[in-house]
């Protein structure tokens, strides 16, 4: 009896032993912040969709990290997209911007992945991540499947005609939210705040492309632009053939309105000539692109001029939006000399 009085006396004190030690060990360990998580999908079918009007979820997986995280959620009958936004990218005002304006567009018989609202009639809604709020919104899958560079002249041609059609129905478009105009400011001079700090020893190209921006903001001030619809108003900010699902009958739908804004609509044409650019699609089927817009909406000759314009301007953007993310989304490591050296010469080339 008293050997095993004192072997549960031993059992107790290394059980002390082992808390003690845990303790430490815990008490040893360096609490640091975090930058961006991912979000476990189990998760977010246990706590956040069973919000939605969305039943007999058989999976949820990380479909995409870009400068949001996207997930694919699969159901016995459906698909939708859930894109938990990165922190500090888009603020609550921003991202109710892009989700009203997607609802309208649904409503107003626009081919665009909308939207789900949630039980209690919300669109956006807010997870406590180790970083800070993250904001969630949950959209239905776009038909069909994404071309990329093998768009051709038909679904080009199609996809014109759909960016005129929305760009026709947002006219009658109001919000009480606000979003950064399609600007010089956040185009230009938001993108070179954003290239400079991680090129700042390439003096002579910072110098460059300072002056590029210069001239970029003569040359657009010239055109002398109107500041009202149709010309100006909102703006997509993102359409091209990956931003877009085509079915078999070569019907577009599109989708991924995360950088829209009001702006010039010869920019969001830019933009899409300047991901064909960089995509190496045919000049041919490019130029079908602007075919199939101004079959619905006539461009003035102004707005035409400056398409080429505004095509620099997008690529010194995306420069500025890539250079943003850095050491979030894209390490530093990203950003080495031959980065650097592919998106001037491209530049020089445009």
């Amino acid at each position: 009896m008293n050997h095993l009085k004192s072997k549960i006396q031993n059992l107790k004190f290394l059980s002390t032993i082992d808390v003690l030690s845990n303790s430490y060990n815990f008490m040893s360990q360096f609490l640091i912040s975090v930058i961006h998580s991912i979000p476990d999908s189990q998760a977010l079918i246990d706590t956040l969709l069973r919000h939605y009007p969305i039943s007999d979820i058989r999976n949820c997986k990380l479909y995409k990290r870009g400068l949001n995280d996207t997930y694919l959620v699969e159901t016995d009958q459906q698909r939708y997209i859930l894109r938990v936004y990165r922190r500090g990218w888009r603020n609550k005002q921003e991202i109710d911007f892009e989700l009203e304006l997607l609802a309208f567009l649904h409503e107003q018989k626009q081919s665009v992945a909308y939207p789900i609202v949630r039980k209690d009639g919300v669109l956006t809604t807010e997870i406590a991540a180790p970083e800070g709020t993250r904001y969630v919104a949950v959209f239905s899958y776009a038909a069909g499947h994404a071309v990329n560079e093998k768009l051709d002249g038909i679904q080009s041609y199609r996809l014109g005609e759909a960016l005129a059609k929305i760009h026709q129905t947002l006219d009658k478009f109001k919000s009480s939210f606000t979003r950064p105009a399609l600007k010089s400011e956040y185009l230009l001079d938001w993108s070179l705040e954003a290239i400079a700090p991680l090129y700042q020893h390439r003096k002579r190209d910072m110098n460059y492309l300072q002056k590029q921006v210069d001239q970029i903001k003569k040359q657009l001030e010239e055109f002398q632009l109107p500041l009202s619809a149709p010309a100006y108003a909102i703006c997509v900010g993102d359409v091209h053939s990956g931003n877009a699902h085509f079915t078999e009958e070569n019907e577009p739908t599109l989708f991924d309105f995360d950088q829209c804004g009001y702006g010039w609509r010869a920019f969001d044409i830019a933009k899409f000539l300047h991901v064909a650019i960089r995509m190496k699609i045919d000049v041919s089927v490019r130029n079908s692109f602007l075919e199939g817009y101004q079959s619905i909406r006539k461009l003035s000759e102004n707005e035409l001029s400056s398409i080429p314009v505004f095509i620099k301007a997008a690529h010194i953007w995306v420069m500025g939006i890539n250079t943003n993310a850095v050491g979030d989304v894209l390490p530093y490591g990203w950003f080495t000399e031959e980065w650097i050296d592919e998106r001037l010469a491209m530049l020089k080339s445009l």
